[in-house]
């Protein structure tokens, strides 16, 4: 904050860091990104996507973009192409576990929860992994009682 002074007036005006104006400009990216997606222009979202990341990596924005791969994964592995779904479900992988890398424990359980769930859905169904997918189940229940990975875990469980 800056005091400036003009005659017979005092006010304040906000000075903006270099981290404030990336978080903007990334903020931008992100909501092109999402535009981009729901215009059906997939590639071009992702790579705003990306671009958002680099200029602000904050936990949420790889959750997100995580969440993206995901739901692209899952589609095209459903859709019989289970190879290209497995590399598409293996970057989200990476996104997820950067988001779940740095999310604050104490404050980000929901968000948290929400990463393990997803990791535990694509070892369980598209990579084979039932131990991983059990153990990913398991932190999103202990974090936040998420309730499709309490589902997901007792089925492995019985």
């Amino acid at each position: 904050m800056i005091l400036v002074f003009w005659p017979g007036i005092l006010f304040a005006q906000p000075i903006t860091t270099e981290a404030q104006k990336l978080k903007s400009q990334a903020d931008d990216l992100e909501d092109k990104g999402v535009a981009a997606i729901d215009d059906g222009q997939m590639d071009q979202g992702l790579d705003f996507m990306a671009r958002s990341i680099r200029l602000d990596p904050s936990p949420i924005r790889y959750m997100i973009y995580g969440s993206i791969l995901f739901g692209n994964g899952v589609a095209a592995f459903k859709d019989s192409d289970q190879k290209k779904g497995r590399e598409i479900l293996h970057l989200a992988e990476i996104q997820l576990l950067q988001a779940v890398q740095t999310f604050n424990p104490s404050k980000d359980q929901v968000y948290l929860g929400q990463c393990y769930f997803l990791l535990g859905e694509m070892n369980l169904n598209a990579f084979g992994d039932k131990p991983k997918a059990k153990e990913y189940y398991k932190k999103a229940v202990d974090l936040n009682d998420y309730p499709g990975a309490r589902d997901a875990l007792n089925k492995l469980s019985s």
